[in-house]
């Protein structure tokens, strides 16, 4: 059995090969310049200038990005054949390994720029979701947007009612970027109590983002309130109870959806039911 003093020593050894030890020197006493003409001195055949400072360790500061080259589009980061700076550890870890990149070396950055070349047409024609529009759609997503209506006067869910409900969520959008359908609902009308329905928000004009919203009535007094299923998403059997399908975000390459489109007539038929 070997001692542990030996296994410490050993593992210590694996542990300095697997790191950066580069070290940065420079001469305390630098020599000084040889005439024009003259042969040169050898420096190390003086004690003085064989003596080195440290100017830099590598191993006290960290490694830094690398640059790779995306094989394919990778969210969050780029596009297929975009050359990215990331970090050191999700390139060796996640995107070398997966080969969703490659190293960006200078043979390998010819090669994939010929290549991006020759599919230029193909990579215009894709559909690209900017990173951004992406996580807003699935934030909202998440939402079921509590609208509360009074259980004692009349009301109608309309726009403003919708914008206001969101932004006691904390989402401020524009009335004008609200869609509800063509159908009224108005009550009050405990029938329909937490019932679920289905609004649009367009973001940029570009992007359509399916939202549900549910019917919560409200009294100002407390022994007429009403206990209301908590506001989780909602499972597909329930959302076949109100007739209301899972649906995604519809994007647009330009801004095609402006106020006057009829986004919910739109989403009804076109809307993807797949991720896009």
């Amino acid at each position: 059995m070997l001692p542990a003093t030996f296994l410490q020593r050993l593992a210590h050894q694996v542990n300095r090969q697997s790191t950066r030890n580069t070290w940065v020197l420079r001469r305390v006493f630098q020599p000084e310049a040889t005439p024009v003409g003259q042969i040169q001195k050898n420096p190390n055949d003086f004690h003085d200038y064989q003596k080195y400072e440290v100017v830099e360790f590598e191993t006290q500061k960290a490694a830094g990005p690398i640059k790779v080259i995306l094989l394919q589009d990778v969210e969050g980061i780029g596009h297929q054949f975009d050359v990215v700076s990331v970090d050191r550890t999700l390139a060796r870890k996640d995107l070398l390994l997966s080969r969703k990149a490659v190293y960006a070396s200078p043979f390998d950055l010819k090669y994939y720029a010929d290549m991006k070349t020759r599919m230029a047409e193909e990579l215009a024609s894709r559909i690209r979701i900017p990173y951004e529009l992406k996580v807003v759609g699935r934030d909202l997503q998440k939402l079921v947007v509590p609208i509360k209506v009074n259980m004692e006067n009349k009301w109608k869910i309309d726009t403003k009612l919708v914008k206001s409900s969101l932004r006691q969520m904390g989402v401020f959008v524009k009335e004008n970027t609200i869609h509800l359908g063509p159908k009224e609902i108005s009550g009050p009308n405990f029938d329909i109590e937490a019932k679920i329905f289905r609004f649009y928000v367009v973001v940029n004009q570009q992007y359509i983002v399916p939202m549900l919203g549910r019917i919560t009535h409200i009294s100002v007094d407390e022994s007429k309130q009403i206990l209301s299923p908590s506001m989780t998403t909602p499972r597909d059997e329930e959302l076949k109870r109100y007739s209301i399908r899972k649906e995604f975000p519809l994007f647009s390459k330009t801004p095609d959806f402006a106020e006057d489109f009829p986004v919910f007539e739109h989403m009804q038929e076109h809307a993807p039911l797949t991720a896009q």
